[in-house]
């Protein structure tokens, strides 16, 4: 695809490393690091023995692999994790255990400017991936809330983001909104597409009238406070199909052409990205998480080689943004 070809490009252009802790644990992550290496996509960084690596990732000076026992830098590091938690009741010993798991030293290693993105997922849960990010990386200044979003995409059609689609159980109107502008920066940012967001309901415009429907009404307000164009509430159809749009009455450049689609809560979201990459067809990259200071991806762990190799060239864009 003509996207994916662009955004490798610019991947390989930018200057970062990715860590990739999985890699010794899962056969798919260690055939995205030899493909990774030897098409000089991304500089990584990989955790384990070096008897566990093939000779091309021993071999290369895009890799470089740590063993975590052997380390050099984890005392430092172990009591960096102990000033940064210890309000929270971490000990000095606790700190030094848990700096040995490779997510809680892959998030400091990107906390002190070590590599500059993490992609993982694979083996591990979204719990195990991200709680370590949200405890050290934590949200950029001017955001409040990590979304998770998806980047749907199908031949000859124009690419959508579907949003919360991993993380945010039932948003706030505010929070909502903070998700529909943070979706419209990647669908800028990295896509590349002016986006168009529309601010999904089972209602348009005030066809009905309930709390859920309010949250909608209210998210889409704040969100036009933003550069970007956004409309809603609105239905599904009203989003996709102009003849429907304005049928009932949608006169924005957003009815019927959106490109970011937000969900009003996870069920209707992650549902919705499955739905349309089962029965249309659309290859699903993500989830892509949204607002950390520096990125850090979870991989769904049934993702692809290819998806993996995908994620790491859009964690390297996020990082230079």
């Amino acid at each position: 695809m003509k996207i994916i070809k662009e955004l490798k490009r610019r991947a390989k252009a930018i200057d970062s490393t990715i860590i990739l802790p999985e890699a010794n644990l899962d056969a798919r992550v260690m055939n995205a690091c030899e493909i990774i290496v030897k098409r000089k996509l991304s500089k990584i960084i990989v955790f384990g023995k070096y008897s566990d690596f093939p000779s091309l990732l021993k071999n290369s000076d895009l890799c470089t692999i740590i063993d975590i026992e052997k380390y050099k830098d984890i005392n430092t590091l172990a009591k960096r994790l102990y000033q940064l938690r210890k309000h929270k009741g971490m000990t000095l010993e606790q700190a030094q255990e848990l700096i040995k798991e490779p997510a809680y030293l892959a998030c400091m290693m990107l906390k002190y400017n070590l590599a500059d993105g993490m992609v993982a997922g694979a083996k591990w849960t979204t719990a195990n991936t991200l709680r370590p990010a949200l405890q050290i990386i934590k949200t950029k200044p001017n955001k409040s809330v990590v979304t998770g979003i998806m980047l749907m995409l199908k031949q000859s059609k124009e690419p959508r983001v579907f949003a919360d689609i991993s993380l945010n159980e039932n948003p706030t109107s505010e929070e909502l909104s903070e998700i529909a502008i943070s979706s419209a920066e990647f669908m800028q940012n990295v896509v590349g597409i002016e986006p168009k967001v529309a601010m999904l309901s089972y209602s348009t415009h005030g066809s009905a009238k309930s709390d859920m429907v309010a949250k909608v009404q209210n998210a889409t307000n704040l969100a036009k406070l933003s550069k970007f164009n956004v409309d809603g509430e609105m239905q599904a159809d009203s989003a996709l199909n102009p003849a429907t749009a304005k049928k009932k009455g949608i006169t924005s450049v957003v009815g019927g052409h959106a490109n970011v689609l937000v969900f009003p809560d996870l069920n209707a979201g992650n549902i919705g990205y499955k739905l349309v990459s089962y029965f249309g067809e659309y290859r699903a990259i993500g989830p892509i998480m949204l607002n950390f200071n520096k990125p850090v991806n979870d991989l769904s762990r049934g993702c692809t080689v290819d998806e993996i190799i995908d994620t790491v060239c859009i964690t390297k864009i996020l990082s230079k943004i």
